[in-house]
């Protein structure tokens, strides 16, 4: 009962000040206001499965075929585009298109947006990669049917969870899952990953997505959803115009947060180690600590509805996240502090 009184305060606080001052600045937008370009001549292995998912989270995209991207130019994408989605699986007259214009689209994610590709060929299309990724990062062709999530530490099933893992990948990025194909992780075989390139971001992928999405159930379905998610928060956008009265948009401060909270747990645990390394004193490491495992507690409460992604439109779904991010927030705080005294 407390608790219910503590939200009930605390979100009575957050409106009467936003009333007064309006919304804070934020880069999330609601799912709705982001517009997504999928590139594709086919659907990977028969299956719509990027286009559904777009759809189920309200996202507004636009299908083009490889011969069209031609016509457009790279200031036109970056106005227009939140992100670009390459669809796994596809002809070799799509790879041979695209390999012509890998230019237009590093140039279109050094402007700040975002570059997810779905790598996984060798599939029903026939077609494969004839040039390298960005940043020169290739794919080697590998069969999994076990792909573990690091971030998570939950394993994905197919019969071919992954076609590829990554070579070259730059030293900034982030593994998101590896594959494990005796059910053991290899580091040594990245499978899904994220990296920058100028201010924008790279996402690249060979697992399976479109196949078994279509064919092994909400687990492959959850994860393509945070994956998503997570990659339209990455990509740079336009201050929003101040919310309409009494237009407080429970979802887009709820993603704002989930955000946050993402991108500060990653530093976090960033500086945590370089602080170690420094000699930091336990008491301050342990404060930190403290911080970060409230911040954690109430991510895992924010979660008590299921997926959380999936209950942004939850006041206390938002109340959780919001806290999760200030305690995360503070966690990074009490260590640069105590890096900068040094």
């Amino acid at each position: 009962m407390s608790k219910f009184f503590g939200v009930v305060l605390s979100l009575l606080v957050i409106f009467s000040i936003m009333a007064i001052v309006g919304p804070a600045p934020v880069s999330a937008k609601p799912m709705d206001e982001y517009s997504v370009l999928v590139l594709k001549n086919t659907d990977a292995w028969g299956s719509p499965s990027v286009v559904s998912t777009l759809d189920g989270m309200n996202i507004t995209y636009r299908v083009m075929g490889s011969s069209e991207l031609g016509n457009v130019t790279t200031d036109e994408l970056v106005k227009t585009y939140d992100m670009i989605i390459i669809v796994n699986d596809q002809p070799q007259s799509f790879y041979d298109d695209i390999g012509t214009q890998i230019g237009k689209l590093e140039d279109y994610v050094r402007a700040g947006r975002v570059l997810e590709i779905h790598a996984a060929n060798w599939g029903w299309g026939g077609g494969v990669w004839t040039t390298p990724l960005p940043r020169n990062v290739t794919i080697v062709q590998s069969y999994s049917s076990i792909d573990y999530v690091v971030p998570d530490n939950i394993t994905l099933h197919s019969n071919y969870a992954s076609h590829g893992y990554f070579a070259n990948l730059p030293a900034d990025a982030e593994i998101i899952t590896v594959q494990a194909p005796t059910g053991t992780p290899e580091y040594s075989r990245p499978s899904t990953a994220v990296y920058t390139l100028g201010k924008g971001h790279v996402s690249v992928t060979g697992l399976t997505i479109e196949y078994s999405i279509a064919r092994n159930g909400p687990e492959w379905l959850e994860f393509y959803r945070e994956m998503v998610l997570k990659n339209l928060g990455y990509s740079t956008v336009a201050p929003q115009k101040p919310a309409s009265p009494g237009g407080f948009n429970i979802m887009r401060y709820s993603f704002y947060y989930y955000t946050q909270y993402q991108r500060d747990l990653k530093e976090y645990n960033s500086l945590y180690g370089k602080a170690v390394e420094r000699g930091i004193d336990n008491e301050t490491l342990g404060m930190a600590a403290m911080q970060n495992d409230t911040a954690s507690a109430y991510y895992e409460d924010a979660g008590r509805y299921g997926p959380v992604i999936a209950n942004f439109q939850r006041m206390y779904v938002f109340f959780d996240l919001r806290m999760a991010a200030l305690h995360q927030k503070r966690a990074i705080k009490i260590l640069e502090d105590a890096m900068a005294d040094r």
